[in-house]
């Protein structure tokens, strides 16, 4: 494995945490040392992958995923903890450091408040991840991360480094960057292509449909579902299309959200767009949003979605789906992962298929882009070690994907069932990075390359495909989480290739000033409204009330503001 060791900085610019873990004291506990012993710490510090020569402990918020201990139940690693774990492990006996979390929430609002509590006291963690740019500038504005500029020149590895550039003008380290400084290390978002409307195969073989792509035919297949019977059980307890109360939002990552029928409209709600003119305009307020109302309110009033989903939580659609008794979503190429597919295929011998519909005008669907970024590690100003977060984050992204030995089995394993339980939580990768690697496992597994040239990740997901599809040879059930990993990786990618979608890169991601106090209100005045219509409890009339409402609750000064703020750029 290829390694390179940089030459010595100064140890009070590379050492971040008192080597017993004694909390924040951020004296230079080497002062006593000998100096063959501060050169090996500092030798440590200014090497990418260097082992500490005792352990070394930092605090931290540990992000708690929905791959944690019920994934892990039944499976060798069901006693591991958020300290101790495959993952911990390995960057322990690799660099011999530790962490200890001050705290641990679900990933979402939890979490979020856990660090805005923390930000409040003026006491946050020695190195943590932060969901949003706007507590990554309130953290840089109030003087309390490190200035990780050195550090990263110094000690990024070159995966990391190609990574960023990998997204061109959109490299994820400029919402790093404050007056030149990298003040966080950005986890990339890779580019998540478009969400599909998934499907109940084995219904639609049972009523000898086609798969769908327009949006009459989404809605023939619809009807079929929901009036001729599709699980053969003689009874008519089938619904149509499952749909979130919400509707749309958090494109491409809002499993039952509606978003495809929208951009089938050339609409693009929640998402800040371009005008003829250049200038960013708010997506939920443009006339294109009324086409896309109307159909869903035909559809809500023939019954072709789910008359309930105004009430339903999304553990509901949930049993929905994994009971049978719901077969069509909109969802992203991951879900196979969510519990309503791999309860259903566990449970109901459920075959789902993945299919590009409906279609915009051209024939293809029209998508959205995501930002290139999905939070930052930062490290408390103040702290000795501040490299132990680029160290972490090059283990993730370059060490332990190339690394062959025993050492790094458990990490393998733990790819498929535990994947995001990294401390952390963050990965550099390029952007297509999901394209790149399912094309390298199809080339193994058709023959055209050899295992040989995967790296540690792909030949998890490797040998998962394998298993899955051992298991349909020999006519049995797969593991779920073979399931998972087939469908999601090696059918739903593929997709991407075989038929691209168009994108369109919204012309704004962050929050302007007066968002932070009239979002919360505008985004209710837009959810009542867009329920109203689609229920028909009001006509579309409404829809231009609305537009009017929310351009003078607060709409026209954040449009104007996020302008400015783009033309200041």
């Amino acid at each position: 494995m290829k390694r390179k060791t940089l030459g010595l900085m100064l140890a009070t610019a590379m050492i971040v945490t008192c080597v017993t873990g004694c909390g924040k004291s951020d004296e230079d506990f080497t002062a006593n040392m000998s100096d063959d012993e501060k050169a090996a710490w500092e030798a440590a510090a200014n090497d990418p992958y260097g082992k500490y020569p005792e352990l070394v402990t930092y605090t931290t918020g540990y992000v708690l995923t929905s791959q944690g201990a019920d994934t892990l139940s039944g499976t060798s690693y069901e006693n591991d903890t958020q300290t101790d774990n495959a993952y911990t492990r390995y960057i322990r006996n690799l660099i011999n450091v530790q962490n200890e979390n001050t705290f641990e929430a679900q990933a979402g609002d939890d979490y979020d408040q856990k660090v805005s509590l923390a930000i409040a006291a003026q006491d946050i963690p020695d190195i943590m991840h932060v969901a949003d740019y706007s507590t990554l500038v309130e953290l840089v504005e109030n003087d309390m991360v490190a200035d990780l500029t050195d550090i990263y020149n110094n000690l990024a590895c070159d995966t990391v480094k190609s990574s960023y550039e990998s997204y061109g003008a959109n490299n994820p380290l400029n919402a790093a960057t404050f007056d030149g400084k990298i003040m966080a290390i950005p986890k990339t978002q890779l580019s998540d292509g478009q969400d599909f409307l998934w499907l109940r195969k084995d219904w639609l073989d049972n009523l000898g449909l086609e798969e769908p792509s327009t949006m009459d035919e989404v809605a023939d297949v619809l009807r079929a579902f929901i009036d001729n019977d599709p699980d053969g059980n003689g009874q008519a307890d089938t619904v149509g299309l499952a749909v979130l109360p919400t509707v749309y939002g958090g494109y491409p990552n809002n499993h039952f959200g509606v978003d495809n029928i929208f951009t089938a409209f050339d609409a693009y709600p929640e998402v800040w767009i371009k005008d003829s003119e250049g200038k960013a305009v708010y997506g939920s307020v443009q006339p294109e949003m009324k086409d896309a109302l109307q159909l869903l309110a035909d559809w809500y009033k023939e019954g072709l979605i789910d008359k309930e989903f105004t009430t339903r939580t999304t553990d509901d659609i949930v049993a929905l789906i994994s009971g049978g008794q719901c077969g069509a979503y909109i969802g992203p190429w991951w879900s196979p992962f969510n519990p309503a597919q791999t309860a259903s295929y566990a449970n109901k011998d459920a075959e789902w298929v993945n299919v590009s519909a409906p279609v915009g005008s051209d024939g293809k669907i029209n998508a959205i882009n995501t930002k290139p970024y999905a939070g930052f590690v930062v490290v408390r100003k103040g702290y000795e070690h501040p490299e132990i977060a680029m160290k972490i984050v090059n283990i993730n992204s370059e060490y332990a994907k190339q690394d062959t030995s025993d050492a790094a089995n458990e990490i393998m394993e733990n790819q498929t069932i535990a994947y995001f339980n990294w401390p952390l939580y963050c990965q550099v990768q390029p952007g297509n990075n999901a394209e790149i690697m399912t094309a390298n496992v199809k080339a193994v597994l058709d023959g055209s390359a050899d295992v040989s040239t995967l790296d540690t990740e792909e030949l998890g997901y490797y040998e998962a495909a394998v298993r899955y599809q051992d298991a349909v040879a020999a006519g049995q059930k797969a593991d779920s989480a073979d399931y998972s990993q087939y469908m999601s990786r090696l059918v739903a990618i593929n997709k991407f290739a075989e038929e691209p979608a168009n994108f369109m890169t919204p012309s704004y991601f962050e929050t302007s000033e007066t968002m932070k106090t009239k979002w919360a209100s505008l985004e209710k005045l837009e959810q009542q409204t867009i329920l109203k219509i689609i229920v028909g409890e009001a006509d579309m009339s409404s829809f231009d009330e609305f537009v009017a409402n929310w351009t003078s609750a607060g709409g026209q000064t954040i449009t104007d503001e996020i302008n400015e703020e783009l033309s200041a750029k």
